[in-house]
């Protein structure tokens, strides 16, 4: 499985704006892909602004390209959170999952 991780800062106010555009828009295109499986968003407040880390995970990595192109290291980013960002990386970065362990209290 790979991992997509992307990070995006957002002035504390607008971070939900954000999070509601990610929820309602981006995980309904997400949830159309092949070898699409889920994501994680994850926030903290650092200074006077949030930072935004999404990871999402496919099956394959070429189910990414068919996500984000032949150039699936470039952050798509849509006008609208671009709007609600006030900075964002420009690239991802992509990781394979090497092994997932559980607790014992989920065995």
């Amino acid at each position: 499985m790979i991992v997509r991780k992307w990070r995006g800062w957002a002035d504390k106010d607008r971070a939900d704006g954000y999070l509601q555009h990610f929820a309602a828009h981006v995980q309904a295109k997400l949830g159309t892909l092949r070898g699409y499986r889920k994501a994680l968003v994850l926030t903290r407040e650092q200074g006077g602004e949030t930072e935004i880390v999404t990871m999402t995970f496919f099956d394959r990595l070429e189910d990414v390209k068919g996500f984000a192109g032949e150039q699936y290291e470039v952050a798509k980013v849509d006008p609208v959170a671009q709007g609600l960002l006030t900075r964002y990386d420009e690239t991802v970065t992509h990781f394979e999952i090497a092994f997932e362990l559980a607790s014992n209290a989920d065995l």
